[in-house]
C-alpha cells in the first residue's frame, strides 16, 4: 500500500508536470517553465526542444521516442545551445569595445 500511494503520488506529479507544460507549449509560453535562478541565461531554442522531448518521453509507450531519438535530439539541443551561447560572447564581446 505505501509503495501504491507513492507510486500514486509520482504519477500526480508527473500528470501534473504534463499537464502545465502541455498547456504553456499550445501557448506558445514555454518560458514560463524555465527555472528563473536561470535568469534567461540559457538558449531558449534547446530550452524548447528538451521541454517537447521530455514531454514526449512521457506520452504512450507507442509514441514515445527511441533511445536512439533520444540521444539525437539532446545532441541537437547541445548544438543549439552551444551556437547560442557563441552569439551572445560574440554580442557581448562587440559591446565590450564600443
Amino acid at each position: 500500500m505505501l509503495q501504491g500511494m507513492y507510486t500514486a503520488l509520482v504519477w500526480c506529479s508527473c500528470s501534473s508536470f504534463c499537464s502545465q507544460a502541455s498547456l504553456l507549449i499550445r501557448e506558445g509560453n514555454v518560458l514560463e517553465f524555465a527555472d528563473p535562478r536561470l535568469k534567461g541565461e540559457y538558449s531558449v531554442d534547446a530550452f524548447d526542444l528538451c521541454l517537447k522531448l521530455a514531454l514526449s518521453c512521457t506520452g504512450h509507450k507507442q509514441q514515445r521516442p527511441s533511445m536512439e531519438q533520444v540521444v539525437s535530439r539532446l545532441e541537437k539541443a547541445l548544438e543549439i545551445s552551444m551556437r547560442d551561447d557563441d552569439k551572445r560572447n560574440n554580442i557581448s564581446m562587440v559591446e565590450s569595445f564600443a
